[in-house]
């Protein structure tokens, strides 16, 4: 059964939409603030829009309306100052360990502050400037926060408050496993309220190494307003590989129970949609899901999506502020499975190895589906036998000190099995945008390898390793009883350092190899295997691995079969033609749904749609050996009913015509012919007759594409009766 491909396109348009800024403006004498409302006009041309959440163009406002509403934000941090510490805030205890960090892992708009774990057991903390509270008893903290735990007992992650002497935690969480990212809303109302100094702090105590990072973000300090609602959160995920439900998450941050609300999204063509939910009940902090009936479609590539709240119980709530929400879309064509690699470096002479590996390898067995690698070290003793310098270098490269030890995607992790299935588990969630097909053939001591990368993100430079293992040896038999030796490195390809290469999106690389490998401690040539591992040569995390296999013939058949237009095959289509012009029916708004067949079962296509008419569809296709591409084009014109372009040089009569049309000036041109709806009926290659026979076509209107050998076009409306 061929492979089918397939892609939605739409049509943009150049709209407009009111966007509401909340401006405060405080009367020194009072905790009154006063909220004016100003209407934005903004132009929102796809070609043209560009959002950000922390950021505020200079623009000329209208104000529209002002009125008083009692409130108060004490204290409002999204980190967008870029430092860290923030302006006013101060750190605790090793602020190196405090980022102002370029993500989005708590669920809120870069930046955000990350803290790292590291080899510690104490406390680390962020504190806010002082806050004059008196005369409030009481305020809502709202954050965002996802923690990304390492190992257990994880430490404690809190909120506390003071305002003088200790601190008072008003929120903590023990994370048992990864939690968020999400939302906090805490009520404070302790005795550290109603003074003029009071502080907040967020912070880690514990067995901090135990955390990977600690992130939180969009730090919020109030009183709530009477009736405020606000989008939380957009549900589509950061990073997509195919169109995706438009949903999002409203909260009721307002003291007014909310009974129906009405939210907006603009899709990526420009096109506005609404929808509505009634018959709520949302008290103060809680939440709903909601989703639209429409897909977020977008071309590849990091794109954004604005969703806002059109009214709240039937009209505008206190705070359009935080009514809007954007966030970035990642289109990814591919995302792969990562390949959980474990490194070992070992010895012959090591008895703890053996020990080790005694568990170790048949666990390894039964668990085919990772890569493994094992580099023979020359201590202790005399050391194993198959000790080479580029496992010497590989050792460096890691601060190996000590036999057994072991990395996991390139972290050093106990050499343990209860480590090693640890880590194994958590591994199989992790993805790569890295393809590979890699194979190697031996001509007598000669291995010759071509390993092929396909990147599917922007990963830029990375460390490529081809290593020459043999899968059990039994030469290099010592000291610490062990009788064989699995996955034994042999030769590290071009060097121990691997080859720097500049992955980019859909980009092949071909990296080929021919070594002689007589001078290595090869047992069996018939039992090699080539491990290929990606790694950040840096922070030496391993993006991707997999293994070249002996004799392994790739296709690189990159063509596609047939191309289906809302499921008809498309009129002429040819394999080895790569382009083609469509006129679509006269008032059509969207592009047709594109199916790519594939004429191989291991290649892949990649269609990117038109997102507007006239416009291109792209169709990429990848061979199996994931090098070797083809790239077909599908050109959209809309049948409007009238003549387009003339070119002079080129007469066309008579018009209308019965049988025989007569055409002057034509020299190796392309002729087609399109009925109107949009079936290409007659095509004509390097034509440079001056008769063209149309007696065989129905009567009706039809339109001729003429390309010169110049590359201009002309069409014409051609009337058969």
């Amino acid at each position: 059964m061929p492979n089918i491909v397939k892609s939605v396109g739409s049509l943009y348009k150049t709209l407009k939409f009111n966007l509401f800024i909340l401006l405060r403006l405080k009367n020194q004498n009072s905790n009154r603030h006063y909220i004016i409302f100003a209407t934005l006009i903004i132009s929102n041309h796809p070609h043209q829009k560009k959002n950000t959440m922390k950021k505020f163009y200079s623009l000329i406002i209208a104000i529209s309306l002002a009125f008083p509403v009692f409130s108060q934000t004490y204290l409002s941090e999204d980190f967008s100052s870029g430092t860290m510490p923030p302006p006013g805030w101060t750190i605790f205890a090793f602020q190196q360990q405090f980022v102002n960090a370029p993500s989005d892992s708590a669920g809120g708009v870069a930046p955000e502050c990350r803290i790292d774990g590291f080899a510690y057991n104490g406390t680390l903390r962020l504190m806010s400037p002082a806050m004059n509270m008196t005369g409030v008893n009481s305020v809502t903290l709202i954050f965002k926060h996802n923690y990304d735990k390492y190992a257990s007992p994880s430490p404690t992650i809190g909120v506390a408050t003071k305002s003088s002497g200790a601190w008072n935690p008003v929120w903590t969480m023990v994370p048992s496993s990864d939690t968020g990212p999400e939302e906090i809303q805490v009520t404070i109302n302790n005795s550290d309220l109603n003074k003029p100094n009071f502080q907040i702090s967020f912070y880690v105590t514990g067995t901090i190494q135990n955390m990977n990072h600690w992130y939180f973000d969009n730090i919020l300090l109030m009183v709530p307003l009477e009736l405020d609602g606000k989008i939380s959160g957009i549900t589509i995920p950061g990073t997509i590989t195919s169109p995706q439900e438009v949903g999002g998450v409203f909260q009721n941050i307002g003291s007014t129970a909310i009974t129906d609300f009405s939210v907006g999204f603009e899709a990526y063509n420009g096109m506005i949609y609404d929808t509505s939910f009634t018959g709520l009940n949302l008290e103060m902090f809680d939440a709903f899901d909601f989703t639209f009936d429409q897909m977020w479609v977008q071309p590849f590539g990091t794109h954004n999506i604005n969703m806002w709240i059109n009214n709240v119980n039937g009209i505008t709530d206190d705070n359009p502020g935080n009514d809007t929400v954007t966030k970035s879309i990642t289109y990814i064509a591919n995302i792969l499975p990562r390949k959980v690699t474990f490194e070992e470096f070992t010895s012959s002479t090591c008895g703890p190895c053996a020990s080790f590996n005694s568990g170790f390898v048949p666990w390894c067995e039964s668990h085919p589906d990772i890569m493994l690698v094992k580099y023979q070290m020359n201590w202790p003793g005399a050391g194993d036998p198959y000790y080479t310098a580029e496992g010497g270098t590989r050792r460096n490269y890691y601060g190996v000190s000590y036999v057994p030890d072991l990395f996991y995607n390139g972290a050093r992790i106990n050499a343990s099995v209860s480590a090693v299935q640890t880590s194994y588990n958590q591994g199989l969630a992790l993805t790569s945008y890295i393809d590979i097909a890699s194979s190697f053939t031996i001509t007598g001591t000669t291995i010759n390898i071509t390993t092929n990368l396909l990147p599917w993100d922007n990963v830029g430079n990375v460390r490529v390793h081809n290593i020459v293992i043999e899968k059990v040896t039994t030469g290099n038999v010592s000291s610490n009883g062990e009788t064989e030796f699995h996955h034994v490195m042999m030769d590290m390809i071009p060097d121990a350092n691997g080859a720097s290469v500049n992955l980019q999106y859909a980009t092949p690389v071909k990296l080929q190899y021919s070594v002689n490998l007589a001078g290595t401690n090869v047992e069996e040539y018939d039992d090699l295997l080539v491990a290929v591992l990606v790694q950040n040569q840096s922070t030496k995390e391993m993006l991707q691995s997999e293994y070249g296999e002996m004799n392994t013939a790739y296709s690189a058949d990159a063509r596609l079969e047939m191309i289906n237009l809302d499921g008809v095959p498309l009129e002429g289509f040819n394999p080895d033609i790569y382009e083609y012009d469509v006129i679509l029916p006269e008032g059509t708004l969207f592009e047709p749904y594109l199916e790519a067949v594939l004429m191989d079962d291991g290649a892949m296509a990649v269609v990117n749609p038109a997102f507007e008419l006239p416009g291109t569809a792209v169709v990429d296709v990848y061979a199996e050996n994931r090098f070797d591409t083809k790239r077909y084009l599908v050109h959209y014109t809309v049948f409007t009913g009238v003549e387009d372009k003339v070119v002079p040089s080129i007469q066309v009569y008579p018009n209308p015509v019965t049988n025989v049309l007569h055409v002057n000036g034509m020299k190796d041109a392309g002729v087609k012919l399109f009925n109107t709806s949009g079936e290409q009926v007659l095509t004509l290659n390097k034509f440079s007759g001056s008769t063209i026979d149309v007696s065989e076509l129905p009567s009706g209107v039809y339109i001729m594409n003429v390309t010169t050998a110049d590359g201009q076009t002309m069409r014409r409306k051609i009337v058969v009766y």
